[in-house]
C-alpha cells in the first residue's frame, strides 16, 4: 500500500499541469493546491478545490481537473469512496480525461484488486497516448492479471511511453532487455536504460543495477557496488532493495557480516509486505547464533506473513525452524513431513530436510 501513496502523490503533483487554458482565478486554484500536495497537506487539497467546485465559476473543463484532482487527494487520505465518487464525475465531465482513467485504473488494481476492470481503465486511457497508463498496462501484462499474459505486448507499451519521455518506463523496459523477455536480449541497451532511468531519479533503477552487479551477469560481479546501488534505492524506501541489501549484510558481501544491519533492512522491507523479506527475517530470527538477534516468536510473525504470500517448500523450511526455535517440535516436524510430501523436491532438497527431521526429534532448533 505504501507504493500506492507515493503512486498518488506523484500524480498529485503533476495532475493540475494539464490544463494550460483554465482561466485566471481557476489557475490560481490550482496553482495553490498543487503546492498544498507538494507539502502532503492533502486536506488542505481538498478544501481549495472543494471551494472552487462550489463556486460555481470553474469551466466544464477546469471542473473535470477538480473532480479529478480532488479524488486523487481523497486516495491519498485513504477516503476511497468518496476519491471514486469524484473520479466518476470527472469521467462523466470529461469521458476521455486521460489522468482520471488512469487513476480509476490504479484504485481498481491497489485496491479494490480487480485487474481485469484495472486493465479495462488502463486500455481507455492508452488508446489516448497516455504514457503513465501505457506503463501501468504493460506491468499487467508482464504479470498475467486482469489479461493473459503477453510479454510482448507489454515491452510494445512500455516503449511508447519511453517515446513520450516517461520516465518510469525507462527502467521497466531495461529490464526487460536485461532478462530477454518481449523483447530480443540485449544487456548493453538494458544498461544504458536502467543508468538513463537512475539520472532522472527513477529509484527501481538502482535495484536492478545493484541485482545486476550482485550476479555478475551483464556486469562484472561486484558485491561493494551491488550493496551501493541497492542502499540507493533503500533509502528511499524501496521494499525489494532493502531486502536485497539485508541479504548481503546477511551473507557478509559487500561489507563485513551483520546480522543486525540485516534484520533491521529485512524488517523494513517486511513492513512494507515483502514475503521474500519477511521469509529472510523469519529465517534470521530462528536459526541466528547471536541472542540478541534470535527470536523465536516474532520469527513465527514472520514465517507466517511469507507463508500467506506462498505455501513454498522454502517458506515452509522457515515456519518449521520457528516452530523448533520455541520448542514447539511436534509442530516443526508436522511441517517438515508437509515438505517432504511435495512432489517437485529435487534428491538434493529431500535428503536437506530430512536431516531437519533428526534434528527436531532430538530436540535441537536449527542454527546457521
Amino acid at each position: 500500500m505504501r507504493y500506492l501513496v507515493v503512486l498518488l502523490t506523484c500524480v498529485l503533483l503533476n495532475a493540475f499541469s494539464l490544463t494550460s487554458v483554465a482561466e485566471d482565478t481557476a489557475q490560481s486554484v490550482f496553482s495553490t493546491a498543487q503546492q498544498a500536495a507538494a507539502e502532503g497537506r492533502y486536506d488542505d487539497v481538498i478544501s481549495l478545490l472543494s471551494s472552487a467546485i462550489d463556486g460555481g465559476s470553474l469551466s466544464e473543463t477546469d471542473m473535470a481537473i477538480a473532480f479529478s484532482n480532488r479524488g486523487i487527494a481523497y486516495s491519498l487520505l485513504k477516503r476511497y469512496g468518496l476519491a471514486v465518487q469524484d473520479l466518476n464525475q470527472a469521467i462523466r465531465l470529461n469521458p476521455e480525461h486521460p489522468l482520471t482513467l488512469n487513476h480509476l485504473g490504479i484504485l481498481a488494481e491497489h485496491v479494490e484488486l480487480n485487474f481485469a476492470k484495472a486493465a479495462a481503465w488502463y486500455q481507455k486511457a492508452v488508446d489516448l497516448g497516455y504514457p503513465a497508463s501505457q506503463v501501468n498496462l504493460a506491468n499487467l501484462y508482464r504479470s498475467g492479471r486482469g489479461v493473459e499474459r503477453n510479454d510482448a505486448l507489454a515491452a510494445q507499451y512500455l516503449i511508447l511511453a519511453v517515446q513520450q519521455n516517461y520516465d518510469a518506463a525507462l527502467v521497466a523496459l531495461g529490464e526487460m532487455y536485461m532478462d530477454g523477455t518481449g523483447v530480443a536480449r540485449n544487456e548493453q541497451k538494458g544498461l544504458e536504460l536502467l543508468r538513463e532511468g537512475v539520472s532522472r531519479g527513477v529509484v527501481t533503477g538502482n535495484f536492478y543495477l545493484g541485482r545486476a552487479y550482485e550476479k555478475g551477469s551483464a556486469l562484472q560481479k561486484d558485491y561493494v557496488k551491488a550493496m551501493a546501488h541497492y542502499r540507493e534505492s533503500a533509502m528511499q524506501g524501496h521494499a525489494p532493495s532493502q531486502g536485497a541489501l539485508g541479504y548481503l549484510y546477511r551473507k557478509g558481501l559487500g561489507a563485513k557480516r551483520d546480522f543486525i544491519e540485516a534484520a533491521k533492512w529485512y524488517g523494513l522491507a517486511s513492513e512494507q509486505g515483502d514475503a521474500i523479506a519477511a521469509n529472510r527475517l523469519a529465517w534470521l530470527l530462528a536459526t541466528c547464533p547471536i541472542d540478541e538477534i534470535c527470536d523465536g516468536n516474532a520469527a513465527l510473525e514472520y514465517a507466517g506473513l511469507a507463508i500467506k504470500a506462498d505455501r513454498s517448500a522454502s517458506n515452509l523450511d522457515t515456519l518449521a525452524a520457528a516452530y523448533a526455535r520455541v520448542g514447539e517440535f511436534d509442530r516443526a516436524l508436522s511441517v517438515v513431513n508437509e515438505i517432504l510430501a511435495l512432489d517437485d523436491l529435487s534428491d538434493a532438497a529431500r535428503r536437506k530436510y530430512e536431516r531437519r527431521i533428526d534434528r527436531y526429534q532430538n530436540g535441537i532448533p536449527f542454527q546457521i
